[in-house]
């Protein structure tokens, strides 16, 4: 059928317009542009119907008749077809033709009374080279006064938008035409949105406005609004700074607060999705920019969408039953730049836990889980699975993967002890499917790490504690009471592993403690068979602490080679440093802060002195730190340095081997779906 159309004269057809039930929306296609009609709706996917639809077995008659006479001039038949497809061409130009992009306010091109039609010129024939002039001329002229109607078009600002709205003289018709300007042409809405003297900052108040007359005539400009954005999703534009803009500015329309306009705010989720990685930072940019109220309305609108589409209902929402294969993951992707853009200076602007979808708790994760990491593990690029955007999954949905992940680790090494009983011809026991611990109450600490360090190759099954010279059976309480006993000895301020500071009322290692590395290793194993064996802890570390050890979360190698690499290795913030020494964070923002003269003030070189026992210890902090004053041009560099100090050289061994004790247990793809605070959480609870 679309051949047919092709084949036709240059003779204009006329365009048809077409309705769709579902949407409420008028479809129209021109066939003479595109040589296509439309019969499915491009957004529900349901059949049009219209009183204007043409008689196709008339029109094919049509069409094969003018092919006919076209056939019976030789000498003009390869010429006519050139010509008809020269006008096609010539004619969706935008700068020849009345038709426009995303870029031009303008008239439907069926409404155009000045169409013309280019001719190629006869060789020797002057008369209809003189008429091909004159029409070239009324084209170009055409063109002017079209271009001269753009630039002409009024520019509201924030007052005059205000003005026009509550002035009673105006009519509905001016108000209608802002608005179906305002969201068809993306230039115009930038320039309209624009501060004055500024090209590209955005004035939010002035949208938000718009939004708020929206809502007031929710009857008919509610419609209009939707139907303007209906169009602007049919056409295919060219991504530029106003339209990057522009679409966020689409997401950000009140008419897709309610779950009947879903499947127009699906399409405009797809172009946003679809955009290169370069133009998603760039819409990063502008999401930064969003008040935070608008911020939060927008994600609430996301998360609405997808959880509205994870289960739909074939009954109520037949269309989205069908498509939502790709409604789900363009609007996560969507609400992932989302994510990106939460970090502000300040904090989040939406919590973490908030841009959690609580319904996808009810979602196959374990599932969906081995199928993101059947990719990850074979480099399959490609396809959908909620892990791959994990700020949209719960703790509680994180906790259960992690749970199935650990059960699934354990009955395959239960599996294996079971193969090496029978290859050896062993009587199988039901203990060689425990991690079993034997240990003395007077030598707590020692018994736990000779038993840990003797069945390490037994850390991934289950655990079962059993304190000698005491009967009783493990059923969980001994080994919460073993976890209990065993870490408030190790975190004893005599042992001297730890250091608790009042101030920040937080454990942090002990730079000066390096005898006691395998003990290190041993709190490392602790927090690992904690989170293995979901068991909540009682141990106060700062985020920092949660924030390196997922630093990072998952290695391929094996836990004896991760010595040869740089773990838990971060670039830490004057933020970072606070939650663990406040009293020092404080004095040294005071130093960044200062206005007078930091060298002969403050006489501060480049070292620092740390306590250790009962003496003193004096560290550089850069080659020649001694012989380096502190000034108001290198202070920044001197706190990054101190910083970096504390929380990464001083103690680089120490949390080494209990990075190294943690992942020997919990060595899990699930980790790469956790942030610091989610870690937090599994292992100290709330």
């Amino acid at each position: 059928m679309a051949n047919s159309f092709r084949r036709s004269s240059s003779a204009l057809i006329p365009p048809v317009t077409s309705h769709c039930h579902r949407c409420q929306l008028d479809i129209e296609s021109d066939p003479q542009c595109n040589g296509r009609l439309r019969i499915l709706c491009p957004f529900c996917g349901e059949f049009l119907t219209g009183s204007n639809l043409p008689d196709i077995q008339q029109l094919k008659k049509d069409i094969q008749k003018r092919a006919r006479d076209d056939s019976c001039q030789d000498n003009a038949s390869l010429r006519s077809r050139f010509s008809r497809t020269f006008n096609r061409v010539i004619l969706r130009r935008p700068d020849l033709s009345n038709n426009s992009d995303n870029n031009e306010v303008t008239t439907n091109p069926s409404n155009n009374k000045v169409h013309q039609n280019v001719k190629m010129p006869l060789i020797g024939n002057k008369q209809q080279q003189a008429n091909e002039q004159m029409d070239k001329e009324n084209i170009v002229t055409t063109s002017t006064i079209h271009a001269t109607t753009v630039a002409q078009v009024k520019i509201y600002d924030r007052e005059d938008f205000q003005n026009l709205m509550a002035d009673n003289n105006s009519t509905k018709d001016q108000i209608y035409a802002f608005f179906s300007r305002f969201y068809i042409n993306f230039d115009y809405m930038l320039q309209t949105l624009t501060l004055a003297g500024n090209t590209k900052e955005i004035d939010w108040k002035y949208l938000q406005l718009i939004h708020d007359f929206i809502l007031k005539d929710i009857h008919k400009l509610f419609r209009l609004v939707l139907k303007t954005i209906a169009s602007c999703c049919i056409r295919e534009v060219r991504a530029s700074e106003s339209t990057l803009t522009g679409y966020v500015i689409l997401i950000l329309a009140p008419v897709f607060d309610e779950a009947s306009n879903n499947h127009i705010f699906a399409h405009v989720l797809r172009r946003v999705a679809h955009f290169n990685d370069r133009q998603h930072q760039e819409i990063v940019s502008i999401l930064k920019t969003l008040p935070d109220d608008m911020f939060r309305s927008a994600v609430r609108r996301l998360q609405a969408f997808i959880s509205l589409n994870v289960f739909p209902s074939r009954m109520e929402n037949s269309a989205s039953a069908l498509v939502n294969g790709w409604w789900i993951p363009c609007g996560i992707r969507t609400l992932a730049l989302f994510n990106r853009a939460n970090e502000r200076g300040n904090g989040r602007v939406v919590p973490l836990q908030e841009m959690a979808i609580e319904i996808l708790n009810s979602v196959d994760g374990e599932r969906d889980y081995f199928e993101w990491k059947h990719r990850q593990s074979h480099g399959i690029i490609g396809g959908f699975t909620f892990c791959q955007y994990p700020f949209v999954l719960s703790v509680n949905a994180k906790r259960t993967i992690l749970k199935r992940d650990s059960e699934q680790q354990m009955i395959v090494n239960a599996r294996r002890s079971m193969i090496e009983k029978f290859q050896n011809r062993q009587a199988p026991n039901l203990n060689m499917l425990f991690l079993n611990l034997y240990i003395r109450r007077a030598h707590l600490v020692a018994d736990s790490l000779a038993e840990v360090t003797r069945k390490h190759e037994d850390l991934k099954k289950k655990l079962r504690v059993t304190f000698v010279g005491e009967n009783g059976l493990d059923m969980g309480g001994l080994t919460k009471e073993w976890f209990l006993l065993l870490l408030r000895q190790i975190f004893q301020p005599d042992y001297g592993m730890f250091v608790f500071y009042e101030s920040s009322g937080v454990f942090w290692f002990n730079g000066a403690s390096t005898d006691n590395i395998r003990e290190y290793n041993l709190v490392g194993i602790l927090m690992g068979l904690a989170v293995y064996n979901a068991i909540i802890l009682d141990i106060r570390f700062p985020l920092v602490c949660y924030k390196k050890l997922l630093t990072p979360a998952f290695i391929k190698e094996p836990v004896s080679n991760l010595s040869k690499l740089k773990v838990g290795l971060i670039k830490p913030t004057l933020a970072d440093f606070r939650t663990i020494r406040p009293d020092i964070a404080k004095s040294l923002q005071y130093l960044l802060d200062y206005d007078g003269n930091v060298e002969d003030d403050f006489g501060l070189t480049f070292e620092v002195s740390v306590a250790q026992f009962d003496a003193t210890l004096i560290y550089s902090l850069k080659e020649n730190g001694s012989q380096i004053n502190v000034t108001n041009d290198n202070r920044a560099e001197y706190v990054e340095l101190l910083i970096d100090f504390y929380l990464n050289k001083h103690i680089a061994k120490q949390f080494e081997a209990f990075y190294c004790g943690f992942h020997s247990v919990c060595s899990s793809n699930a980790l790469l779906l956790l942030v610091p605070e989610e870690l937090e959480m599994l292992i100290c609870g709330m």
